[in-house]
This record gives C-alpha cells, structure tokens and sequence, in this order.
C-alpha cells in the first residue's frame, strides 16, 4: 500500500511539473508574437518614411 502512494505522487508531480512546462511555453509563444508585431510595425513605419 506504501509503494502506491508514491506511485501516485510520482504521477502528479509529472503531470504538475508537464502544466508548469506547456504553461511556460505558451507564454513565451505569445510574447514572441507580440514581439514579432512590434518588430513588423517598425520596419514597415521605416519603409514608409523612406
């Protein structure tokens, strides 16, 4: 009986520590393409001006 409590700890540290991963790089795909917007704008506000 002791060995399927860590059993079952085993597997939810997995899964928390996979969310805590997919969470991480969602985040960073978004400030990417926020990033990516802003680095689009300015090139084509420096098209224009030329």
């Amino acid at each position: 009986m002791n060995d399927m409590i860590y059993l079952v700890a085993g597997y939810a540290v997995f899964w928390l520590v996979s969310f805590v991963l997919i969470f991480s790089m969602v985040n960073r795909q978004r400030k990417l393409e926020k990033e990516m917007t802003t680095l689009k704008q300015l090139v084509q506000n420096e098209a224009e001006q030329e």
